[in-house]
């Protein structure tokens, strides 16, 4: 891939998880999404993105 595209598929993957977000919300589901970043072998950052998913009685 090259870095443009890398580019678009992060904007939609962000616009689709932005979409879920707000129909979890709309249903009454909480997420909380956490960031960890973590170095790799060759030195560089990798940021991954947990999330933690809920539903108050």
């Amino acid at each position: 891939m090259t870095d443009e595209e890398l580019a678009r598929a992060v904007r939609a993957a962000v616009a689709d998880l932005n979409r879920v977000l707000a129909e979890a919300a709309r249903h009454g589901i909480v997420v909380e999404l956490r960031t960890a970043a973590h170095q790799t072998g060759g030195g560089t950052e990798q940021v991954a993105v947990e999330a933690r998913i809920s539903k108050p009685l």
